[in-house]
């Protein structure tokens, strides 16, 4: 499914190709997320490494990307690297570049301390930023102003939307959101890898507190959804529409 005339979103899969640059590109992978879960009391089956290679395969073989930006939260802890981060990061790392794939990752608030893994694992790593071609990497808790590019791509916020069927029973569903902000500029928010996030709920969270580009660079509201669904993705029209109809 074409966003624009340069990014595809890869059915039912959390990425995104975009033929300019030749690159496919994720957000909030959480790494180590189940040992750090341990660490608490939590007992989780190993599944989100393994869930988030056979996707990034997927989008390869899909769309003969050479390139894989990781756009933020990279790692699960913030305070610390766990050692189930490290050997993650280690594993996927090597995984993809084993194709011959370039690895660029774009730093967020998680991935404190990731620095120093970069050059040992063979990562391009860029601390708040990077514009590569047209395109504006940033993580999305922060927001870096962009010089010559004319789309922004983020994630962060987790997106996916609540839908309940007539005995209430809610099923929610990850999606890409996708709009402009208020200068003109296309404005792309992708959806968690993570296995086990649940999402936030767009249409019944507080905009402002999602993210910092929703509280004065864009309006919500205008953007298009697109949720994943099992082996396609569907258009589910406006934020602003899918709330009318909630209510």
């Amino acid at each position: 499914m074409m966003l624009n005339d340069d990014i595809e979103i890869l059915e039912g899969i959390p990425l995104i190709y975009i033929k300019s640059i030749n690159a496919v590109a994720c957000s909030d992978l959480h790494l180590g997320y189940e040992g750090v879960m341990a660490k608490n009391g939590t007992f989780l089956p190993k599944a989100n490494l393994r869930r988030i290679k056979g996707f990034v395969d997927d989008a390869l073989e899909k769309s003969n990307a050479k390139n894989l930006i990781l756009v933020g939260d990279i790692k699960n802890e913030f305070s610390e690297i766990e050692a189930d981060e490290f050997n993650e990061l280690k594993e996927l790392s090597e995984h993809v570049l084993e194709k011959g794939i370039k690895l660029t990752i774009i730093k967020g608030n998680h991935d404190t301390f990731i620095d120093r893994l970069a050059k040992p694992l063979g990562i391009t790593l860029f601390r708040e930023y990077a514009e590569i071609g047209n395109y504006f990497f940033f993580h999305g808790d922060e927001i870096p102003k962009p010089k010559s590019a004319t789309c922004l791509i983020m994630g962060h916020i987790h997106p996916a939307i609540s839908l309940f069927n007539s005995v209430g029973t809610k099923e929610k569903l990850h999606c890409f959101l996708y709009g402009k902000t208020k200068n003109g500029k296309e404005l792309v928010v992708l959806p968690a890898m993570n296995y086990f996030s649940e999402g936030t709920d767009v249409l019944s969270s507080d905009p402002s507190e999602m993210c910092p580009i929703f509280e004065n660079d864009a309006q919500i509201e205008g953007m298009r959804v697109f949720c994943i669904g099992e082996g396609e993705t569907l258009e589910f029209g406006s934020v602003e529409e899918l709330i009318a109809v909630r209510e």
